[in-house]
């Protein structure tokens, strides 16, 4: 059995999962601007409720792969770098934790990279060695596959930054220090000040809804003049973010995930229209989808992680 979270800044994710299956798996609110340690704890006893409901015995655990959103060593199992979220993690002793608290080891990555993984060895990406992957939320993740192997680099931060690439060089100011990001153009963190700052809105726009993607998409498909030119630019940006990725990796396949997607009937034609007519990939077509288990990727990837490693 291994134990597997997927830690976001709106939802911690927790699984147990055994021969590839998740045998159980829940979700709580998470606190990323809370001290670590609390949510921690919060972890600690949610693993807790699941062991004793699925009569799961501690020396069952064999490992614990988290997906934590941030910069992450995947060596020392430590958080080199966060952007707004869980910032106090960076002294927190991961392999202690699992030591002390369910005597197992510990692996640790950046999330985008578990949903990939996930998502390469059960999901969209299965049979296919080299894949980039999109996660479209809060902010822009990104994760790389290339010749079947996880793209890391010196620093850990490989792949990682497909949110953070400029497509606007007189662009707005990012979280991350960068001008013009995919991340900072078009993201939910941004939504409301894209809305807000175009003359044409109103408080009336969306009728008391949260300024939310999924709003903005329906009132886009009913004529909403304000909100079809911000989709419009949201989906010009995300395009822009796609054709980078091809540009920079040259992979086979492009996996689109987060909570956007649930408008990928009007997101992946758009994209693949634009990638057609800008990418420059003379063997033929990126093949371009949706994460096929968005639910469960981080989850399976992390299990993923502590077999093979522990195989290894």
């Amino acid at each position: 059995m291994v134990i597997a979270i997927d830690i976001g800044g709106t939802f911690v994710k927790i699984g147990l999962v055994k021969n590839a299956e998740i045998v159980v798996k829940t979700a709580i609110k998470s606190h990323p601007k809370i001290d670590f340690q609390n949510t921690i704890k919060d972890i600690e006893n949610t693993i807790h409720k699941l062991l004793v409901a699925n009569s799961v015995a501690q020396k069952d655990i064999e490992g614990i792969g988290i997906g934590f959103p941030g910069l992450v060593d995947s060596i020392k199992m430590k958080v080199l770098s966060t952007n707004k979220k869980y910032d106090d993690s960076l002294s927190f002793n991961f392999i202690d934790w699992a030591k002390k608290t369910y005597n197992t080891s510990i692996f640790l990555e950046n999330d985008a990279r578990m949903a990939l993984l996930g998502e390469w060895q059960y999901g969209a990406g299965k049979g296919i060695d080299n894949i980039a992957m999109l996660t479209f939320g809060t902010g822009v993740g990104s994760a790389v596959i290339i010749n079947g192997k996880l793209i890391i680099g010196k620093h850990f931060q490989a792949g990682n930054l497909g949110g953070h690439f400029t497509i606007n060089v007189n662009g707005a100011l990012c979280t991350c220090g960068n001008l013009g990001c995919v991340e900072a153009e078009a993201s939910t963190w941004k939504l409301s000040e894209l809305l807000k700052s175009d003359p044409r809105y109103s408080e009336s726009l969306i009728e008391g809804n949260e300024l939310d993607f999924e709003s903005l998409f329906k009132y886009a498909e009913e004529g909403g003049e304000l909100s079809l030119s911000v989709r419009n630019h949201c989906l010009e940006v995300w395009s822009a973010g796609v054709i980078n990725q091809i540009h920079a990796y040259d992979p086979e396949l492009i996996i689109l995930g987060g909570g956007v997607m649930k408008s990928a009937n009007v997101i992946i034609p758009f994209i693949k229209n634009n990638v057609k007519k800008h990418a420059w990939t003379p063997w033929g077509d990126v093949q371009i989808i949706q994460s096929k288990i968005p639910n469960r990727s981080a989850l399976l990837g992390a299990y993923y992680l502590v077999t093979k490693n522990l195989k290894n």
